[in-house]
């Protein structure tokens, strides 16, 4: 027997044309589009390159490829392919196999839409996105929870597409990092509205208009894929500072992909600043920065496993669990081993601790009273 697992980071792919497809005639030059070139795939926004990487970039396991793993699977029984990106009856043997129960699933292709500087034509590659990822996680019985592509260039399309995709049944709304405008009330009405209706915002790493690349030469890539927590960190300092949290109390905010052990230190942090500079701080809050972050916020951990200690000050319910399924850096198909390890590794927290991170957090959230009655008897089965 085991906990309840409920990743809050995997990816489902589109088919290769479907923007190119069902984007409108006027809006073709804005299509994202990728393709295999040589030893390299390229993703494009009509005819303009937005990203390169190697073909094999995810064709690895710390730093072994798979076709190394694949030939030890007859002694040991690992075998790090990943079968089920597009395929959902593979997914969930996948799923089975690194045991895992559900997941928050965002984009491939997707993952580009805020890099469309148009505003028609990030509103109608959304819809798009949104509509085939509804109908493709339907057949999930439940099993995936797909996150909705907000438009975020004008602040009303963003709050048509939030209502429109609500109407739809989606349970998760994802924004764009890089926007350093969170503290703006503009946001509001979008907040107020997700809070209302029980929806939270998430954030992924690298999903927005950061530069993903900020170094190069020595030492680039280490550095570029550390600094991602930062995006979370400035997200939520402007949305906090901003006060758009704070006159939204019923909103959450979920961090995907940017680790979670650096959220107590950033909410102390806050509290200095909000006391030891009050004379300059406005607005001001009806709760201190580390209660609305306590309050609010959540953040996704995966193979670091120390940042469970992390809810001695932010409270349990800020951290969950993730794979990034099927990304090369992610858990599958090691997450029976990542749990284990979580667990021996904290021995102060509770069963009930790591009931709650790894599968009660995020079915609350979500609001999926199904899989909240699953995490419940799997729970008490253990007990």
């Amino acid at each position: 027997m085991r906990p309840f697992v409920f990743s809050c980071d995997a990816h489902i792919a589109e088919p290769p044309d479907l923007f190119t497809r069902a984007m409108p005639d006027s809006l073709k030059q804005y299509a994202i589009n990728g393709q295999k070139d040589g030893d390299y795939r390229i993703t494009r926004i009509g005819d303009q390159v937005i990203l390169k990487v190697k073909a094999n970039f995810h064709s690895h396991k710390t730093g072994q490829s798979d076709a190394g793993f694949a030939q030890q699977a007859m002694s040991n029984e690992v075998d790090t392919t990943r079968r089920g990106a597009r395929d959902l009856n593979l997914r969930f043997e996948d799923m089975d196999r690194d045991g895992v129960d559900a997941e928050l699933v965002f984009p491939s292709l997707g993952l580009m839409l805020p890099r469309i500087a148009d505003r028609d034509g990030q509103r109608e590659a959304c819809k798009v996105y949104n509509d085939w990822a509804w109908d493709y996680c339907s057949e999930s019985d439940g099993r995936l929870v797909p996150a909705a592509m907000i438009p975020c260039i004008d602040f009303e399309d963003a709050l048509v597409e939030c209502k429109r995709a609500a109407a739809m049944g989606y349970a998760a709304f994802c924004l764009w990092e890089g926007m350093n405008n969170y503290n703006d009330p503009r946001w509001d009405p979008i907040f107020a509205f997700a809070g209302n209706h029980g929806i939270p915002l998430v954030f992924h790493t690298g999903v927005g208009v950061t530069d993903i690349r900020a170094l190069k030469g020595p030492g680039s890539a280490m550095f570029n894929y550390t600094r991602q927590m930062n995006d979370a960190v400035d997200i939520i300092a402007q949305l906090v500072a901003g006060g758009v949290l704070d006159r939204n109390p019923n909103a959450h905010i979920l961090f995907a992909e940017h680790s979670a052990g650096w959220l107590w230190g950033l909410a102390e942090r806050m509290d200095e600043i909000y006391h030891g500079h009050a004379p300059v701080v406005h607005p001001k809050l009806s709760r201190l920065p580390s209660e609305i972050i306590r309050d609010q916020v959540h953040c996704a951990l995966q193979n670091d496993v120390g940042s469970v200690a992390t809810r001695k000050g932010v409270g349990v319910e800020a951290l969950l669990f993730a794979t990034d399924y099927p990304h090369s850096e992610g858990t599958f198909p090691f997450s029976r081993n990542v749990v284990q390890r979580m667990m021996e590794e904290n021995p102060d927290a509770s069963a009930d601790d790591f009931v709650a991170i790894l599968g009660g957090n995020a079915a609350r959230l979500f609001k999926r009273a199904g899989l909240e009655s699953q995490v419940a008897a799997r729970a008490a089965e253990l007990a």
